[in-house]
């Protein structure tokens, strides 16, 4: 019976990490969309529907190099900026 208990306590702390997980997502997605509205300098009247904002998405999209976010562990600048301490700074804003 000890280990049907262990297994239920188990079970139930996936259950709270699968929902820390998708907090953590939802964070990332209104920290990553804030950014980019702001850094863009975005109107928020360009985004008043769903069909507004995956244009100025796929216009975002089609600007950028391919292979931007192929490798970001080799990407010279965010090197730099883990040297300099620019990503904290940017994580922090």
């Amino acid at each position: 019976m000890s280990s049907l208990k262990s297994i239920q306590t188990k079970m139930d702390q996936i259950e709270k990490l699968k929902i820390e997980v998708e907090e953590a997502k939802k964070e990332i997605h209104t920290s990553l969309g804030e950014r980019i509205i702001k850094s863009l300098e975005l109107d928020y009247e360009m985004l008043s529907s769903k069909k507004d904002i995956n244009s100025v998405v796929n216009r975002i999209v089609e600007s950028l190099p391919d292979h931007l976010f192929t490798d970001l562990n080799n990407d010279p600048v965010n090197d730099e900026n883990e040297s300099t301490g620019l990503n904290h700074e940017l994580q922090n804003s």
